[in-house]
């Protein structure tokens, strides 16, 4: 019975060995198989695109408020009530045209007042006159005191004075009777009318306020940072969001002090408005050519990945990617300038470059 029992014993020892061996086994098969598919995750597959040479330009976007190049304030000069109104809101005048006429009635009646007492001075002056050259000549030859002289000699002098007041005094009143007809100062649009039929109106009141458009300013800041690049005479594309079309204009303004309370130089661009279809107060976004870099490197905007305060790329090396630092230029809409840390033709990474390593397997689809 002993003996049948250790027997026994011995038999259940080696099933564990033999099945502990075999756990073993599978093990081993297992582990190999998880290392396995551990190293095919760490080839990340990206996509690449080489460094090429290209041209960038230097662009400066500005804001912009559009005004007419010339403008004019028409007001009334004299006192009096409005019988005629020829301007109108929106019509184009030119200079010099009648936009409305006062009565004249008042200014032609004195005009009329002051031209009787200039023919009557200007007879009392030239009786004056042959009154003086008589006594001038008796006074040279010894035969009118020095006093007669003087006397008469003060008289005309006093009858002269009073022609050239009488003189200007018709001169005024025909000036006020012109004045009555109030007249265009610039040719352009009738931006502004305040002026009714009857209406009683003073000298100095505003009636009428005359654009011309034909060209335009548009006024834009400009910081101080750029103001090394801004030139008068440089050449700026105009575009107004309601138009498709491109407007071409030049600086012509620029000034040497900034503007309270924006702190930004201020600066005027002249552009043809001949069809009209810019108004004054419509807003534009001015675009100015600061430089051009021509033959330089770029890479895409989306190969560039930025830590802190510096860019990287990565680059294909040998299946395995490699970490750049590289220094920016100009950019465009897709595209940055690489001024340092790779060479053209280089291969950089644009998609897989999301939390890529430095070092990683990589592999190009």
């Amino acid at each position: 019975m002993r003996k049948l029992l250790f027997i026994l014993g011995w038999i259940l020892v080696i099933n564990s060995l033999l099945l502990s061996g075999c756990g073993k086994g599978k093990a081993k098969e297992t582990d190999g198989k998880n290392v396995e598919v551990q190293k095919k995750e760490e080839i990340v597959y990206v996509q690449t695109e080489p460094v090429i040479a290209m041209d960038f330009t230097n662009k400066l976007f500005l804001p912009g408020n559009l005004k007419p190049k010339e403008e004019a304030i028409v007001t009334a000069e004299v006192n009096g009530k409005v019988k005629e109104i020829h301007g109108d809101l929106g019509s184009r005048v030119n200079k010099g045209d009648s936009l409305c006429k006062l009565d004249d009635t008042t200014y032609a009646l004195e005009y009329e007042n002051k031209s009787k007492d200039l023919s009557i001075a200007n007879i009392e002056y030239n009786n004056l006159i042959n009154d003086y050259e008589r006594a001038k000549t008796l006074y040279e030859n010894k035969a009118k005191s020095k006093a007669e002289f003087d006397a008469i000699e003060k008289e005309y002098r006093k009858q002269k004075e009073e022609l050239v007041i009488k003189e200007n005094d018709l001169a005024l009143a025909k000036k006020n009777i012109e004045d009555t007809n109030i007249k265009a100062s610039i040719s352009g649009i009738v931006s502004d009318k305040k002026v009714l039929m009857g209406q009683m109106v003073s000298s100095g009141a505003e009636l009428f306020k005359i654009v011309n458009i034909d060209e335009m300013y548009v006024e834009v800041g400009i910081a101080e940072k750029d103001m090394p690049f801004i030139k008068k005479g440089q050449e700026c594309i105009v575009k107004v969001d309601i138009f498709s079309d491109v407007f071409m204009g030049k600086i012509t303004n620029i000034g040497p002090e900034p503007s309270d309370p924006t702190k930004t130089y201020p600066g005027k661009i002249l552009i043809n408005n001949s069809e009209g279809k810019l108004k004054p107060g419509m807003f534009s976004t001015v675009e100015i050519i600061l430089d051009n870099h021509k033959g330089v490197l770029g890479v895409p905007k989306k190969a560039v990945i930025k830590e802190k305060d510096k860019y990287y790329v990565f680059l294909v090396v040998n299946k395995k990617a490699v970490k750049k630092e590289v220094k920016l230029g100009f950019s465009s809409d897709k595209y940055y300038e690489i001024l340092e840390g790779v060479k053209k033709d280089d291969k950089v990474i644009v998609v897989g470059n999301d939390d890529l390593e430095d070092g990683k397997l990589v592999e190009v689809k």
